[in-house]
């Protein structure tokens, strides 16, 4: 593992395992837990309580290290580094975001059902159509793809890339 990596990946981990317990205590506490329908399955009735809204860590880690690594590359003068670890973090928040309204809607609205599976895939439709815009057109990092099975590039025409990368 290169060592650029291996360490915000140490501290994501441990700043995880130091949150983690209390955040879920906490919300908890708060009664942040499944709210699950009496006229649902028996199956289900055993998640009643489970602590939810536990992506609020991932999205703190995800900022706070995202902030620290962009800090550092553009005080060893690698901007371009920094830069493209911004639409990586902007993306994944997004995707936080629409899960944290879903919890939000089961929890404090006490809406079961939370957010519309068609409204969940809108939104994150959105934020991936914003990311792959961004990079292709604003980046300009291009549409080389690598298939790793293979172990060969090819390069896609713009065109064909944008829905392909939306959809991975």
């Amino acid at each position: 593992m290169d060592h650029s990596i291996a360490i915000p990946a140490l501290v994501a981990f441990f700043i995880t395992l130091i949150l983690g317990p209390g955040l879920i205590s906490f919300l908890h506490k708060l009664k942040f837990g499944q709210f699950i329908r009496e006229e649902g399955p028996e199956s289900h009735l055993k998640k009643s309580g489970t602590p939810t809204m536990g992506g609020i860590i991932m999205i703190l880690v995800i900022t706070v290290l995202t902030g620290f690594l962009c800090y550092d590359y553009i005080k060893d003068n690698q901007s371009s580094v920094a830069k493209n670890l911004i639409p990586i973090a902007a993306v994944s928040i997004g995707f936080g975001l629409v899960g944290f309204i879903d919890d939000f809607k089961k929890l404090v609205l006490k809406n079961t059902e939370g957010l519309k599976p068609l409204y969940k895939m809108i939104g994150l439709l959105i934020f991936s159509v914003a990311f792959v815009l961004y990079i292709t057109k604003v980046l300009n990092i291009g549409t080389e793809t690598y298939i790793p099975f293979i172990k060969t590039y090819f390069t896609l025409p713009v065109w064909l890339y944008i829905p392909f990368a939306i959809l991975v």
